[in-house]
């Protein structure tokens, strides 16, 4: 368990390609990536977990045990519906506002700090 904590934290800031958040353009750059790298997680888990319970559904024997089995693709097909729809509405949204993800560097104002006199 300590090894795995070590090379989590040894790798955790090369996945997140940590940089120093230094304005609200680069924080919101983060998030944008950090929400599109967990619903393509998402998505994959649900796909996965549906072919899973179809392979299962395939190969089992009786009809008492497709039962479960039919409910667990059900629920995935649900989980895959609800996450699609979130993000497909959150999609709708920025488009209806004419929010962009990738804002240009001047949208926001800039603090302007005094200069250091040598």
């Amino acid at each position: 368990m300590k090894k795995i904590l070590a090379v989590l934290a040894v790798s955790i800031p090369t996945v997140v390609s940590a940089q120093a958040i230094t304005d609200v353009n680069s924080l919101t750059y983060k998030l944008t990536n950090i929400g599109n790298v967990v619903i393509e997680i998402l998505i994959a888990f649900a796909v996965i977990f549906i072919i899973f319970n179809v392979i299962r559904y395939i190969m089992a024997g009786d009809k008492e045990a497709r039962g479960p089995i039919g409910q667990s693709i059900l629920w995935g097909i649900v989980g895959l519906f609800v996450i699609l729809s979130i993000w497909g509405l959150v999609r709708i949204l920025t488009n209806t506002f004419r929010t962009d993800t990738n804002a240009p560097v001047n949208q926001f104002p800039q603090v302007q700090y005094p200069r250091q006199i040598p």
